[in-house]
């Protein structure tokens, strides 16, 4: 069964970004999380079942698939700024950058000079 997509959504995406995230909200469909509501009633479920579709480790290849439903989870669900998912999302961030430094929250970042 298809994830319940809603009217409306919390931001403007490209094409592309809308296929990737109607497949992660699919796939928690799937879990039986099939509608906004369920989403925003269960978010702890919600997280459970991505950790187990995503695989239990805590690599960047699992946290940068977990940010992926999260990011599919925040484009349809209007949510307040502060909530579980959020909460989860600082546990998902990358280990390092690009650069192949250590990843710093953007409240603790200070630009090298």
């Amino acid at each position: 069964m298809p994830f319940e997509m809603p009217s409306e959504f919390t931001k403007e995406v490209a094409t592309s970004t809308a296929k990737v995230y109607k497949s992660k909200l699919n796939k928690l469909a799937a879990a039986g999380y099939d509608t906004v509501e369920k989403l925003q009633q269960e978010p702890k479920k919600v997280i459970e079942t991505i950790q187990q579709i995503t695989g239990s480790g805590n690599d960047e290849v699992s946290r940068h698939a977990r940010r992926y439903f999260l990011s599919a989870i925040f484009w349809a669900t209007p949510l307040p700024a502060q909530n579980t998912y959020y909460t989860y999302w600082q546990k998902c961030i990358p280990l390092k950058t690009d650069d192949g430094d250590k990843w710093v929250k953007r409240s603790n970042f200070h630009e090298k000079n």
